[in-house]
């Protein structure tokens, strides 16, 4: 008998719910592969219906809003941090804390620029490995999300408690204390993000301590280099390890901070990246809600933000940034490009 075939865009996600709810069984690797619908057969005539999935129609918008969240989240720590660093300079005292580092090292200024390069290249390694890495916009979401908590956990710690620095003379190294204002408040943020954190040694903005903001950088560039670096480059993960912690050890003997702030950074860097993975390692999606770290609200958002990532460890495997630009250009014209099927009502085998 005829057979009519049609060919209809899914619209919106309950569409594509539609497509798994039939008899027929389509898997479904990555956003951009064809799903195919058909209508069970009558002895009068067959109706086969052809849907084709976009990764455009389908994934787009709900893309974007994480990646919209993300930037907002890790944005507004960020500004959070730079404000707080505004505020507190004309509080924290100017007398050093006792250290027990410090009583075996003598203070060296030229650690702390040094440190602050250490900085720079271990979160350079990071960047080199995001773009090279296949699954670049799941590690680069990631990173983002615990870089902002960790900011957000900073700027908390920050305000609350006040510790003076701790160079040998800080009247010298510290900005005078004045009556601040709300001008002159905005001028000190805004001066904080055109540096992206970083100050001039002379002069500059006291009381971020108790966490440190450098510590927290290497730590998670650190962590995520080992983490998905493919297993045949595994011993490069020793690099940034080694600038991370000669970093942290500038950071000590040129007095940029206390000890405890380096162990506090260090702990908790681990600890938020070792316990987001953990979740998200849980290979079975039911099996994360039963874990003991969904009853924290935190994970309700993780949970959201890895709802299109297969459950899990990600493969880790290196590409050149544009064979993946490349492959979704072949993948999109190969849906404009589709040729019509002919499925007989008297077929004797199964449809897979």
């Amino acid at each position: 008998m005829a057979e009519t075939t049609c060919y209809e865009p899914v619209v919106d996600r309950s569409s594509l719910r539609a497509c798994y709810s039939n008899d027929v069984r389509s898997d479904l690797p990555d956003t951009d592969t064809t799903a195919v619908t058909i209508e069970k057969p009558s002895r009068s005539r067959t109706r086969r219906k052809i849907v084709f999935v976009s990764s455009k129609v389908v994934m787009s918008r709900c893309q974007f809003g994480k990646w919209l969240f993300l930037c907002l989240y890790l944005g507004l720590a960020c500004l959070c941090n730079f404000a707080v660093i505004a505020y507190t300079h004309d509080f924290a005292t100017r007398q050093p804390l006792p250290d027990f580092l410090f009583a075996l090292f003598p203070e060296q200024e030229w650690a702390s620029r040094l440190g602050d390069y250490m900085v720079t290249a271990t979160v350079a390694c990071f960047i080199l490995l995001l773009i090279f890495h296949r699954s670049r916009s799941v590690v680069a979401r990631r990173f983002m999300f615990i870089a902002g908590t960790l900011y957000t956990f900073r700027s908390i710690t920050l305000l609350v408690t006040q510790l003076p620095p701790g160079y040998e003379n800080n009247r010298l190294r510290c900005r005078e204390q004045v009556n601040l204002t709300f001008g002159l408040f905005l001028s000190r943020v805004a001066e904080q993000a055109i540096r992206a954190g970083f100050q001039e040694k002379i002069g500059m903005l006291c009381g971020d301590m108790l966490f440190s903001g450098h510590t927290l950088s290497m730590i998670t560039s650190a962590l995520c280099i080992a983490y998905y670096l493919p297993h045949r480059w595994r011993m490069l993960q020793w690099v940034p390890h080694v600038l991370a912690g000669f970093g942290m050890a500038c950071m000590i003997i040129s007095r940029t901070h206390y000890t405890v702030d380096i162990v506090i950074g260090y702990w908790l860097s681990n600890f938020v990246f070792r316990v987001y993975h953990a979740f998200c390692e849980v290979d079975i999606f039911m099996e994360r809600r039963k874990s003991v770290l969904y009853d924290m609200w935190i994970f309700w958002i993780v949970e959201w933000l890895e709802d299109d990532v297969v459950p899990g460890r990600i493969e880790n495997k290196f590409e050149f940034p544009f064979d993946a630009l490349l492959r979704l250009l072949l993948r999109d014209e190969a849906v404009k490009h589709h040729k019509q099927i002919s499925i007989s009502s008297a077929s004797t085998f199964n449809l897979p």
